[in-house]
């Protein structure tokens, strides 16, 4: 990507859109990577990326090799178990960012898949992905697109009593 275009002179967050994988983030991944569980404790969290690109390798790659070392120092100590933790606490997390960052990634809520505004969750996490880090700034552009009134949010009984999108939406 050249600048803030994307390819066919997309935006940046849109190029990533059409590309974005959506992933469920079920309790036997969250077991599975144990980093992806934390963040996603919060009931406002809808959906979470990670880092893209080459900053994504980087990290996700350090995080590998630090497991791998950590893991090889822990086993003089601590037996097999000490690599294995190691492994199942960094070595998972390093693998999902290096995942993510050849093919962007959002691990989104279960509940949120079927949900009629997954399109919304997954065009904010492309703006994150395009590099904007501020909640804010993220939500001020959806507002641009979107309000209340446009995605028929008042008094939909199918948008749970505790999604964050109206509420958001409606800050101006």
């Amino acid at each position: 990507m050249k600048g803030p275009e994307g390819d066919e002179g997309k935006p940046g967050w849109e190029s990533i859109l059409d590309g974005l994988r959506v992933v469920r983030l079920t309790v036997p991944l969250q077991l599975l990577v144990p980093s992806l569980l934390l963040p996603s404790l919060s009931r406002s969290t809808r959906g979470l990326s990670l880092y893209p690109g080459r900053l994504g390798l980087v990290i996700g790659s350090a995080l590998l090799v630090a497991s791998l070392l950590a893991g090889a120092l822990l086993v003089t100590q601590t037996g097999v178990w000490g690599g294995i933790l190691s492994f199942w606490f960094l070595g998972t997390a390093g693998i999902v960012v290096i995942t993510s960052a050849l093919r962007p990634t959002a691990f989104v809520k279960p509940i949120c898949v079927k949900c009629r505004l997954l399109p919304v969750i997954k065009e904010h996490e492309s703006i994150h992905l395009s590099g904007v880090a501020s909640e804010s700034a993220v939500w001020e552009s959806m507002q641009i697109r979107y309000s209340v009134e446009s995605l028929g949010l008042d008094g939909d009984p199918a948008i749970c009593s505790f999604c964050p999108i109206p509420k958001r939406l409606q800050e101006r």
